[in-house]
């Protein structure tokens, strides 16, 4: 069998016999000699002729193992080093003495020579005995012995064998052990079988083994002898293994399992799964380490595969706390399904990865308990197994686009952090595929998909995979961030703020590239927010940021391309990193270069530079004088510090000479040093209102600062002289409601007779720019602040100042004051406007530094001036019809450049063209400064001007604030108004609830304010140049809506008043809603407050940051104290959801009160906020919110069915109205199934030839009339768009052509509307539409008709016929608006042709498949008009025209890429006047075509 040897010239002597019972003395031959002697006789004829054509496949393999290593190893002669040390026990031991093993010598057997040469000694020894093959049986029962577990020379025998061969300086180990030459030998390998299956079997049933004290177990080296005859002998081997296997201790089977896929056949290891699956009833015993890996390495059938899928997905669900180190291996052996690569497989896969995930994450939320979450350790296991994944994406084509279809056909409530990884990955793996996952990604955000708190998931399970593709993630922020959608600029802005928290190299990353946004001069709203979330991660996380400092030093460059806002947010953040907290380390470089700059900036020539320098210095001011730890105690309040030098050296007095150095500069300036004050003000009030640190400002700068400022403001604002005449108008101290009480009985006299120095300031300023009138609220505003913060919240020290005197005009409450303004020049008039203004800022500062005060007789006051100023601004609104042309208000802030003050002036030159007519007929957008609300009531009267006609003042209960009303802010303490003062419906109020009460006057105008505010911050409405970007509520939002909070009982209960004077108005005109009494004044008012608060509460709820976790115990409180007092105690202990749920119905009891198409939409987007926050993971949740979008539908289909009236008696119309108009339209139609869409169409058709009559409306929607009905046929055509896309992505069984049936019925009923209702708008509407189903009938709806061709034609043909209906019309309609050259329309046409073409080869294809081709026909259609008359075109007009390059349009806009797969292909037609036409039958007729 094995090498032909030539024989030797001298024939070797015969063995002697060998007695087992007796020791016999070998001769010993020189080693030398005997090897030589032994391989010089064997001399290989040829290489052929090594391995017979005859032998078997094994052995072949063997024979060429063995020339491989003679090959590696070389032919040597026999090594002159053996010498055995003990003679051999057995005739075993001896023949393999003889071979030229040395038994004895250390751990292993030494061989003399190769292993060829080992097999050819061995087998020549056996042979030439004169007792072969007997001998065989001798040398069996050997081997038999020696393999005995407690043998000293079994584990020799089964591993490693060192060879020394002759001429070699240094022995080398070999990996095959000397077993394996037994097996090479044909006539010993079934005997060596035969012994080694049953010391496996044997050592099997053991427990324990007892081996030689630190060797290896005998039985995995036993089975590691079997994997060179796995072939040959794989069934002889499978039938042992799993005799072995059944019988074996727990420990064996392990061993076996782990060799099993050496040691079986491929064709064996379906059987042997099926032998672990019978064993192993237990999943955790069966998914063991060890017998995971084993499997991942076998090939298994689809049927195998499917069993082991079932298993673990019991084994996932039964311990859901499954070890994420076996996890990984889990998901390997699942990835091995790739092999079969066919899309219901692949499909399954991807279905049951989706399902392990989604388990686990609902037993991580089921489970608050640290076990579940992950730790720093399973970082390996992590990587490790979307590492799997990743390779089974790049592996399988299939794979990587089915996992990419499912994620983009998930339902809102099934997508989850898992999916968002994913798509990751997929970018990760085919850059490619970038921009639509972008696409889809960006969908998910828009519909609100994909949420922060699925960031957070991912962020908290995955976060070292998340770190792992940073990158990606990192480039699809950065086009996010610049996104015009506020919900997905805001998703990246949170999302930035998530990612801060993974790691420092991450941290890093996002400053850079947050940096980045702010060098983009592009689009300054990116500018703005990146430099807003800078700033918060350093509040956030200072020391961390802290460690990047000179990372940001790039920031001061860019400077001067900032706005004075960005200014104020950079320098805010670098100051407060050059100068941090006492705790943290100072940047010593950034503190140079930043004082360096300011410096400049307040000395440059250019006032937006000062202004700049100004703003980076109080920044600069402020965080250098944040050192303070303790609060100031009782003696300190008595301390005074004269001036600087008396401070302390230090950072203290490093601020002081700050503020000293800046009003030097700018003293000449009364706007800068008002721009000074206010930001001084608005810094400290913020960074003392959020207390977001420890640190305030040292005591000692506070006690300086604040006696500095208080002098200047007596010295420069309180006056005591007499009045006197100024240009002829006489002034005197007026409004003074100051009075000696019980509270101030010691108050000198000197001090109630005091007033604020107005008029003459106006009238004759003297030049001083720290006496001018534009600084007197501001610094007022930063007296209260230090006073404020000086003495914890008591301003008693000035209160003088609340109810003092003011130098007015004597006609200043003058009955007549109207005539008299007319009777001066314009310049007086002008000024006298400016005292009126200057004047009502000057309240307005007052009565919000005193709202937050205790005291009884203060707040009292507080209440007068509030009463006194809306009589005042009221007054004002009459005058400012009168007011001389090109009048400007004086400014209320200092903030806007004059290039701006100067664009505004021109405006408002254009707005005062007519001075006499009534301010308010007409309606003003929102601007800037402008408030929503309504005004006060000013009595009707009559006032003669000469020759002037009489003018009546109007309310507008639309809005409160006219174009050139602009006046100061007000503070956020307004709130505390509501809080603490009651509450009265009487109009005008009765006289001993004045000083003790709030009005209906009252209410609108601090609710107006409110929603002001909440607009600002919860719609971003502040301009980036305003002096609103520095008050509170917008440099902190989240205090401002803690404080909110605070009073939305009050409000709530506010609102459950106004709302029971509504209905019992209502119940006494029989709920007539065009009934005269309800739109009587008084009436209004209780409308527009009732309007106001439902707006409050809509916008409150709305606030993005309640999806964040830390604003959890904030909600809970808010929507608590948004139910009545009577239902709060109850529900302490309930979830956010529940709460949530119990407001939504509290609130849905409102829908009879609401009197104004503006409430109504308020009121809707209240419920859509709060079924938002009442969503919880859960059945009932489910079931809720299905409950609650049904009540939604409800509410806006009343509101729709009501006649909406405005506030005079007339029924509403106009831009403002359609807007609302839509969207309820949106709202009632959102989600709705195709049944009802059906009957919706079916009512609509009835009643739509209503409209072609003159102005007329629809019955059912009694404000749609012809005009604005195109609102309802957009949304009807969207949301059956909306409909079929989403059934398209979901998998459902059953039948799917109903789907198209129903679609295709709708899309008829919407054809016979725009038939009956001939408005342009629609057609454009429905071609829109139209072509967005035939591209989805192409992609999703061509499989299906597959199915139905054969099984029912006639649903085929009635499908194809509606169809039709629909493609010819489309034609008729763009021939139609060729003629009459509608740019609208045409515009369309190249794509919607194209589409079009695409279908008639796509289903000429179809049934040509099916062998249907004959009922197929294609000719040229008429051009005709849509009544059906032929339109004459000159010849070859048409086709000149679409062909042109010109006229075709880019990719509509309004069609989802993510909607759309890239599959769907074109096909170009080269006429472009061609037009198909499919018919049953042969005969065709230019009546049934395409």
């Amino acid at each position: 069998m094995y090498r032909k040897f030539k024989k030797r010239a001298n024939p070797q002597k015969p063995l002697n016999a060998i007695d087992e019972n007796t020791t016999y003395k070998v001769p010993r031959i020189s080693s030398v000699d005997k090897t030589d002697d032994e391989i010089a006789a064997f001399v290989p004829e040829s290489e052929e002729d090594n391995i017979p054509a005859s032998q078997e496949q094994t052995q072949r393999f063997l024979s060429q193992h063995s020339i491989a290593l003679a090959a590696t190893l070389g032919r040597t002669q026999s090594s002159s080093k053996i010498n055995c040390s003990r003679q051999p026990n057995s005739f075993f031991e001896m023949v393999l003495i003889n071979a030229g093993v040395q038994l004895d010598n250390g751990d292993t057997f030494v061989l003399s020579c190769d292993h060829i040469a080992i097999v050819a000694k061995l087998r020549d020894i056996l042979v030439r005995s004169p007792k072969y093959p007997d001998n065989i049986e001798t040398f069996k029962a050997g081997l038999n012995v020696a393999l005995a577990p407690k043998s000293k020379i079994a584990q020799k025998l089964l591993s490693g064998c060192t060879i020394d061969t002759a001429g070699e300086e240094q022995a080398y180990q070999s990996q095959n052990s000397m077993f394996i030459n037994f097996l090479m030998i044909d006539f010993l390998r079934e005997p060596c079988l035969d012994v080694l299956f049953n010391k496996i079997e044997e050592i099997a049933k053991l427990d324990r083994v007892q081996t030689t004290p630190g060797c290896l177990p005998l039985l995995p080296l036993m089975l590691a002898q079997l994997r060179y005859l796995t072939l040959s002998h794989s069934d002889q081997i499978y039938i042992h293994i799993e005799r072995i296997f059944n019988n074996g201790s727990e420990s064996s089977k392990l061993d076996i399992i782990s060799n099993a896929e050496f040691v079986l056949d491929a064709s064996k290891h379906d059987d042997f799964v099926d032998l672990l699956i019978i064993n192993y009833s237990s999943n955790k015993d069966l998914f063991h380490l060890g017998t995971v890996q084993m499997l991942s390495n076998l090939s298994l059938s689809a049927r195998t595969q499917g069993k082991l899928r079932e298993r673990i997905l019991e084994f996932i669900k039964e311990d859901s706390s499954c070890s994420n180190v076996i996890l990984p291996h889990l998901i390997r052996l699942l990835l091995n399904s790739l092999n079969q690569d066919t899309d219901d497989i692949v499909r399954q896969l991807v279905s049951t990865l989706r399902e392990i995930f989604n388990w686990r994450h609902r037993a991580r939320s089921n489970d608050s308990t640290e076990m579940v979450r992950p730790t720093s350790n399973d970082k390996h296991s992590q990587l490790e197994l979307f590492g799997f994944l990743q390779q089974g994406l790049r592996r399988s084509k299939r794979f990587y686009q089915i996992w990419q279809r499912t994620i983009g056909g998930l339902p809102a409530t099934e997508f989850r952090s898992f999916d968002f990884i994913m798509m990751l990955l997929l970018i990760n793996i085919n850059e490619d595929n970038t921009l639509y996952i972008e696409n889809l990604l960006r969908r998910r955000i828009k519909l609100e998909h994909m949420t922060v708190e699925i960031l957070d998931e991912a962020r908290t399970y995955f976060s070292h995979v998340l770190e792992q593709h940073i990158q990606v993630l990192m480039h699809i922020l950065h086009d996010f961030v610049r996104e015009k959608n506020r919900i997905v600029a805001e998703f990246a802005k949170s999302a930035y703020s998530i990612l801060f928290k993974i790691c420092n190299s991450i941290q890093k990353n996002i400053l850079k590239k947050l940096l980045e946004l702010t060098f983009d001069k592009s689009a300054q709203h990116v500018t703005t927010m990146a430099l807003i979330l800078m700033r918060e991660l350093q509040r956030k996380n200072p020391k961390h940021v802290q460690n990047c400092a000179m990372l940001l030093l790039p920031l001061l460059d860019r400077l001067s391309d900032l706005t004075l806002p960005q200014t104020r947010l950079a320098m805010d953040l670098l100051c407060h990193i050059a100068f941090p907290e006492p705790k943290l380390t100072e940047c010593a470089p950034l503190q140079d270069q930043i004082e360096m700059v300011v410096k400049k900036q307040q000395i440059n020539c250019s006032e937006y530079v000062k202004k700049q320098g100004i703003i980076g210095c109080v920044q600069l001011i402020d965080a250098v004088a944040r050192i303070e730890t303790i609060i100031m105690d009782n003696e300190d309040l008595q301390t005074s510090v004269e001036s600087i030098t008396s401070l302390p050296d230090g950072r203290s007095k490093q601020a002081a000479n700050l503020i000293m150095l800046t009003q030097s500069a700018i003293r000449n300036s009364p706007e800068l040093l008002a721009l000074f004050y206010d930001e001084l003000a608005s810094v400290l009030t913020v960074r003392h209102y959020n207390a977001e640190s420890a640190y305030m400002l040292d005591n000692k700068f506070l006690i300086w600062l604040c006696e500095l400022m208080t002098y200047r403001f007596q010295q420069s604002f309180v006056s005591e002289h007499q009045a006197s005449t100024i240009k002829g108008i006489q002034l005197e101290y007026q409004k003074n409601i100051n009075e000696l009480d019980e509270t101030n009985v010691n108050t000198e006299s000197e001090v109630l007779s005091i007033g604020i120095n107005v008029s003459e300031l106006v009238l004759a300023p003297n030049g001083d720019a720290s006496c001018s009138i534009f600084v007197l609220a501001p610094l007022f505003n930063l007296v209260s602040v230090l006073h404020n913060q000086r003495y914890q919240y008591s301003l008693e020290v000035i209160n003088a100042l609340l109810g003092c005197a003011i130098i007015l005009p004597s006609f200043f409450d003058d009955a007549n004051y109207v005539a008299i303004f007319d009777n001066y020049d314009e310049d007086l008039q002008k000024q006298i406007l400016n005292i009126y203004f200057h004047t009502v800022n000057w309240i307005r500062v007052t009565i919000c530094a005193f709202a937050s005060q205790k005291h009884g007789a203060t707040r009292k006051r507080v209440l007068m001036r509030l009463a006194d100023l809306i009589c005042i601004e009221q007054r004002l609104k009459l005058l400012l019809s009168h007011a001389p042309v090109g009048f400007v208000p004086p400014p209320c802030q200092f903030l806007n450049t004059p290039k701006q003050t100067g664009a505004q002036q021109g405006s408002r030159d254009k707005r005062q063209a007519g001075k006499t007519k009534a301010v308010n007929n007409e309606t003003v957008g929102e601007t800037e400064d402008q408030q929503v609300g309504n005004q006060s009531k000013l009595g009707n009267f009559t006032i003669k001007l000469g020759s002037c006609k009489s003018v009546k003042c109007k309310i507008d209960f639309e809005h409160l604030y006219g174009p050139l009303e602009r006046y100061r802010q007000l503070d956020v303490g307004i709130i505390l108004l509501l809080k603490e003062e009651p509450f009265t419906l009487n109009h005008p109020m009765e006289t001993e609830e004045n000083g003790t009460h709030l009005g209906l006057l009252e209410l609108r105008f601090i609710l107006t304010d409110l929603v002001h505010k909440l607009g600002t911050v919860i719609n971003g409405h502040q301009d980036v140049s305003e002096m609103d970007s520095l008050r509170s509520h917008v440099a902190k939002p989240e205090h401002f809506m803690c404080d909110l909070q605070e009073c939305l009982g009050e409000i709530s209960t506010l609102l459950k008043t106004l709302a029971s004077h509504i209905d019992e108005q209502l119940g006494k005109v029989n709920n007539v809603h065009s009934n005269l009494d309800l739109f009587k004044d008084k009436f209004n008012y209780v409308k527009t407050c009732f309007g106001l608060c439902i707006h409050l509460f809509a916008l409150y709820f709305s606030w993005n940051e309640w999806t964040d976790k830390s604003q959890a115990q904030l909600l809970q409180s808010s929507l608590r104290n948004a139910l009545p007092e009577e239902q709060r105690k109850t529900i302490k202990k309930q979830s956010v959801a529940n709460i949530a749920s119990k407001v939504f119905d509290y609130f849905l009891k409102f829908e009879k009160s609401v009197l104004h198409i503006g409430t109504a939409v308020q009121l809707q987007r209240l419920l859509r906020s709060l079924r938002k926050l009442s969503y919880s993971p859960g059945e009932n949740a489910a079931r809720r919110a299905v409950q609650q979008a049904e009540e939604i539908r409800k509410t806006c289909t009343i509101m729709l069915k009501r006649k909406w009236f405005n506030h005079t008696g007339s029924l509403e119309k106009g831009a403002q109205c359609n807007i609302h108009l839509d969207e309820l339209v949106k709202g009632f139609l959102k989600d709705s199934p195709f049944e009802r869409q059906k009957d919706i169409l079916s009512d609509l058709k009835e009643e739509c030839g209503l409209l072609n009559k003159k102005d007329k409306a629809l019955d059912s929607f009694p404000n749609i009339k012809k005009a604005n009905f195109p609102l309802l046929f957009r949304g009807l055509c969207e949301i059956l768009i909306t409909t079929l896309s989403a059934q398209c992505n979901t998998d459902t069984d059953g039948d799917r052509f109903k789907l198209w049936e129903s679609t295709i019925s709708l899309l008829n009923g919407l054809l016979d509307i725009v038939q009956k209702v001939e408005q342009p708008r629609n057609f454009a509407l429905f071609l829109k539409h139209s072509q967005l189903f035939l591209k989805l009938l192409l992609q999703h709806g061509l499989p299906v008709l597959e199915t139905i061709v054969r099984d029912s034609p006639e649903r085929l043909i009635k499908f194809l016929s509606e169809l039709q209906n629909v493609t010819k019309f489309l034609h008729n309609l763009c021939c139609h608006s060729k003629s009459i050259k509608n740019t609208a329309i045409i515009c369309y046409i190249p794509s919607l042709r194209e589409t079009l073409e695409t279908l008639v080869f796509r289903v000429k294809a179809l049934l040509a498949a099916n062998k249907c081709h004959a009922a197929f026909h294609i000719s040229i259609l008429d051009n005709k008009d849509l009544h059906g008359d032929a339109i004459r075109t000159p010849a070859g007009s048409f086709a000149n025209e679409t062909n042109s390059d010109e006229e075709i349009p880019a990719d509509d806009t309004s069609v989802d890429e993510t909607v759309l797969d890239e599959n769907v292909t074109t096909t170009s037609v080269s006429s472009s006047t061609r037009r198909s036409t499919i018919n049953r039958s042969k005969s065709s007729s230019r009546s049934k075509c395409f």
